[in-house]
């Protein structure tokens, strides 16, 4: 549920950017006002979902009304929405901890109540999980809504309709280029139109969380933020590391740069994966898949497939079969163009394809599905990567946060060299650039991350293999925090940790931090578990407890500055 698709997490990515100006970095802390308790009522199902009767009577929602600038009030507010699965044991209750799944643009109200939900549902005397059930009966678990979202008050800007222009990796022409800088043009003007919009930022919903967390009269909060919710956290600390307590920051976003530079990581880190899981098997064994004995041959038919099977193939393409499939139809697709559906279907289930059966039927599913692709008349209903106010709260924020100092020349070049180099190019980064370099100036004010040092130490989770925020990341923050440690879990592509492996390793080490504070008993900054299955027989009811597995010291990544 926290993984976040590649083409939503690329928007915005583009090169890298200048310090921001002086007025942008100063000290951001709000103005301590007071606020009045926060009213609870039961939750609308269009946040949370359906209410799991486990919960029936401690998850809560409410609306506070929040200044639209916290730093400068002026008397205009907008509504925030809060929700929270209170203490299971209220005598017993420690605190808050604060949640946030990633983004920007996703909700939180659903992961937050299935969460709450699986810990309140976990036995104290589990040797594995139970420090999960001392978590919910100890702590409130709270989710402050972003603003844009259901819930907060929401934006909706863009109309999730194909753009006039064609598939930009492959058509970077004057003609398609105009036709790009039009629609982006386009969203920046509906965006930005909205009083609210210029305050839709990173820095407003962290001054929104504190404004929470006043009203719930806690000296200090917890923070357990994924993905981008780790840049959340990154920034709460640095405006109010008073208020900070432990952060657990899973599969986070490289907040040691800015968000653009961050998802160029990501870019690069999902073109590896393609080139290593889908295009280098096929290269080493292109007789296996039907494709004859000259790689070389095979490598040029890859860099020439047609524009439109790159398009509607390529951006979720996870396997050697799929590269198979698609150039197996490219040819007839390229050179004959059958008429429709059917004639190419007839093509395919005809064609000798691999020696073996099995693997040729595999190839042969997949071409039908490519051809299917291929032949679907133009899209012409909304399409969102999230929703309507997700989508629009992503754009918003990644044009609000950061300081947009290229030329438009400076974003062609660097989208010609993204086509020319990575696998994982779309074109969405391009648009989201060409949108912010029309959109007037960033409007949050950066922190000072130096002051995230006084902070408690944070514990950091990361997969080795991740492509959504890659270990590169979390190998910067490391250097550049020494109050951060960092567990890696070998072996893994998860994205998203805690709370959705098989591993008492990674669960209880997460569970065990946020509820005392345990850091990985090792010598080092660096602690490492192996997959996330753990053993099969821990998760066999009745099955007598085994040892649970601890993280094993680890050298630190290697850290990357090239970008």
């Amino acid at each position: 549920m926290l993984r976040i698709r590649a083409l939503a997490m690329t928007a915005g990515m583009f090169g890298i950017l200048v310090a921001p100006e002086t007025s942008r970095a100063m000290a951001t802390h709000a103005a301590p006002v007071r606020v009045p308790p926060i009213a609870w009522s039961t939750c609308p199902v269009t946040w949370v979902g359906s209410t799991p009767d486990l919960l029936r009577h401690r998850l809560q929602c409410a609306t506070i009304q929040a200044p639209l600038d916290h730093v400068i009030p002026d008397g205009r507010t907008l509504a925030v929405g809060v929700i929270r699965v209170r203490a299971g044991v209220p005598s017993q209750r420690e605190g808050s901890i604060f949640f946030n799944p990633g983004g920007p643009g996703i909700h939180p109200g659903r992961l937050l109540r299935s969460i709450a939900n699986g810990w309140a549902d976990t036995e104290a005397s589990d040797p594995h999980e139970g420090s999960k059930r001392l978590l919910a009966d100890r702590f409130d678990i709270v989710a402050v809504i972003p603003r844009g979202l259901v819930g907060s008050t929401e934006i909706r800007c863009l109309n999730g309709l194909p753009g006039a222009h064609a598939y930009v990796p492959t058509h970077l022409d004057d003609v398609n280029w105009g036709l790009m800088t039009a629609a982006a043009a386009s969203a920046a003007r509906s965006c930005s139109a909205p009083a609210h919009a210029p305050y839709i930022n990173t820095e407003q919903h962290v001054h929104d969380m504190d404004m929470v967390r006043r009203s719930l009269g806690d000296a200090r909060i917890h923070i357990y933020g994924a993905s981008y919710g780790g840049m959340i956290a990154a920034w709460y600390a640095a405006n109010y590391p008073e208020s900070t307590g432990r952060m657990l920051l899973d599969s986070t976003l490289d907040f040691t740069h800015d968000y653009v530079t961050a998802v160029r990581l990501t870019q690069r880190a999902r073109h590896d994966t393609i080139q290593r899981e889908v295009v280098q098997p096929v290269l080493d064994n292109p007789a296996r898949f039907g494709l004859g004995r000259d790689p070389q041959a095979v490598a040029r038919a890859i860099a020439n497939l047609p524009s439109r099977i790159r398009e509607v193939w390529f951006v979720g393409m996870e396997s050697p079969v799929e590269l198979a499939a698609a150039l197996l139809v490219a040819p007839w697709w390229r050179d004959a163009r059958p008429p429709n559906y059917d004639a190419m279907a007839t093509l395919i289930e005809h064609a000798p394809i691999a020696p073996d059966p099995g693997l040729a039927n595999r190839i042969r599913l997949a071409a039908n599905s490519l051809a299917i692709r291929l032949y679907a008349p133009p899209r012409r209903t909304p399409q969102f990567a999230d929703s309507p106010e997700g989508d629009s709260v992503r754009s918003v924020v990644v044009c609000n946060d950061i300081p947009w100092v290229r030329s438009e020349q400076q974003i062609r070049a660097t989208a010609q060299a993204d086509a020319a180099r990575y696998w994982s190019y779309t074109g969405e980064t391009t648009m989201q650039d060409l949108m912010c370099l029309q959109w007037g100036g960033a409007t949050a004010r950066q922190p000072d991350l130096a002051t995230l040092e006084q902070a408690p130490p944070f514990l950091l989770l990361q997969s080795d293999k991740d492509d959504i925020t890659p270990q590169s990341g979390a190998a910067h923050v490391l250097e550049r925090f020494p109050n951060a440690r960092l567990l890696t879990v070998r072996e893994s592509n998860v994205h998203g940790l805690f709370n959705f492996t098989l591993s008492p390793c990674i669960e209880s080490t997460a569970a065990n931090y946020l509820l005392t504070g345990a850091l990985p008993d090792t010598p080092t900054r660096v602690a490492m578990c192996h997959g996330t299955q753990g053993n099969a027989v821990d998760v066999i009811p009745s099955a007598p407890p085994g040892s649970i597995a601890t993280p094993e010291p680890s050298p630190a990544p290697a850290v990357h500055d090239e970008l």
